[in-house]
């Protein structure tokens, strides 16, 4: 087991890790072993990996620990240990999508993500659980993923072990893939960071898909700026950390979405979007009550499109392979079979009317805010074939409408001490904004809490 004072360290933030590295401190070796230690002491309460990579962790942290000893100049995420989630193709590694169907396969391609995640030196440490191809289902074969914060409920999905490992500190970042809000759910429900960047700004390329309409790839980390150096290195963009993270937000015009924050009946929840609103307003941010027309339908009409394209991707197998996926997962495959391609196309345009809302509306104000998710952790995995599409009703507009969204922790409610997300969305290609607010509200509400696990 790592020390108290190493296990400390898994909590730290990326830029601190990677300054004790330069100074010789610590050793990416240490910090590699003292992760994967804390992975397998917490593996049986979490279930959070499906595929553990300890020799090829470890072998790259060897030869990170020389560099560092060599005085080389590298990337901010070289020797950090990181995951991600199992729906990217890596070469030569297990991919299984969370299913049985995939259990076995093994890519002969790297997703770029995975291929941009080698290439800055971090050190892979596993592949995440997740629900069965994104779908909203946890499979029987693989189980659900818990939550650090109690064990007896779900870290979310889809992104489960991605969210579950990050706020455990078994690694400080992990790549997720959000379409109806599975980045986001799971750092809402761990107390943790998750981006959703605008649309396109990572490459899908190696993902298998879910809905490419509205498919996005983001990290999951414990800080904001932690978030902002992963996303750097995975995508196009560049941030001038210091002029970005100076935790000043005086003037910044923030639009409160009423529609989707005055409806939360879980008292906890409201009360913590309460604070949290006026947190904003006591940096100096102005605030404004503002509306989205048809913010209120825009998941229903997400549905044809989430339906229709999913099940494109599952002909091979849809009928030859009905045994061997979760229930929940055929049934949604079935229903993708029995959308008309008027209502496909109907949903596509719907999409269009609504982006243009939101775009709107951002004319008016720096950043919208709402509630991520209308409740704390539930005990399972809430599944659209359940009923249970509340979970998604405030992070799916922004897949349809392609903005970036993030969301982290406004606090935790009194009864059972769980976190609860407050998400900030922003104009296209303005991650720079949200992260700006995000980080004030971050370090003023005193960083990032880590659970007793």
């Amino acid at each position: 087991m790592p020390s108290t004072d190493t296990k400390q360290l898994l909590y730290h933030s990326i830029e601190e890790i990677g300054t004790l590295y330069r100074k010789k401190e610590v050793s990416p070796l240490e910090i590699t072993e003292a992760t994967l230690d804390r992975l397998q002491e917490l593996e049986p309460k979490l279930n959070a990996f499906i595929t553990v990579l300890s020799e090829q962790a470890l072998a790259k942290a060897r030869k990170a620990e020389a560099a560092f000893l060599d005085g080389a100049n590298v990337s901010k995420l070289f020797g950090i240990p990181v995951s991600l989630k199992d729906i990217f193709m890596t070469k030569g590694i297990r991919t299984s999508l969370g299913s049985r169907i995939m259990k076995d396969f093994v890519p002969d391609e790297d997703a770029f993500v995975y291929r941009a995640l080698q290439d800055t030196g971090a050190i892979i440490v596993g592949k995440n659980n997740m629900l069965e191809f994104a779908y909203g289902s946890v499979h029987q074969d693989y189980g659900q993923c818990n939550n650090p914060w109690n064990v007896s409920r779900t870290a979310g999905g889809s992104s489960t072990g991605s969210g579950a490992s990050v706020a455990a500190g078994i690694g400080y970042a992990s790549i997720g893939t959000d379409t109806g809000g599975s980045i986001r759910v799971p750092a809402s429900f761990c107390g943790i960071i998750g981006l959703k960047p605008t649309y396109e700004t990572v490459s899908r390329q190696g993902l298998f898909p879910l809905s490419h309409s509205l498919d996005h790839i983001g990290p999951l980390t414990r800080t904001v700026r932690d978030n902002a150096i992963v996303l750097e290195h995975i995508s196009s963009r560049r941030f001038n950390f210091d002029s970005l993270f100076t935790g000043e937000i005086r003037g910044v015009k923030v639009g409160v979405i009423r529609s989707l924050t005055d409806s939360i009946k879980n008292q906890e929840v409201t009360a913590l979007m309460v604070s949290a609103i006026q947190q904003l307003k006591e940096l100096g941010a102005q605030l404004y009550d503002v509306e989205i027309s048809g913010i209120e339908s825009i998941e229903r009409a997400a549905m044809p499109i989430v339906l229709a394209e999913a099940s494109t991707y599952h002909q091979k197998w849809f009928e030859p392979r009905e045994k061997d996926y979760a229930p929940n997962t055929y049934a949604n495959l079935r229903e993708g079979y029995r959308v008309t391609a008027v209502s496909y196309l109907e949903a596509l345009e719907q999409k269009k009317r609504f982006t243009e809302a939101v775009d709107q509306v951002l004319k008016q104000v720096d950043v919208l805010i709402c509630p991520t998710v209308p409740y704390p952790a539930t005990e399972k995995d809430p599944s659209f074939e359940d009923g249970n599409i509340d979970i998604s009703q405030r992070t799916i507009p922004f897949n349809m409408s392609g903005h970036p969204a993030i969301t982290l922790s406004a606090g935790n409610t009194s009864s059972e001490n769980l976190p609860v997300g407050l998400q900030l969305i922003g104009r296209y290609y303005d991650e720079e904004t949200i992260y700006r607010v995000a980080d004030a509200f971050q370090q003023s509400t005193g960083g990032y809490k880590q659970p007793s696990l």
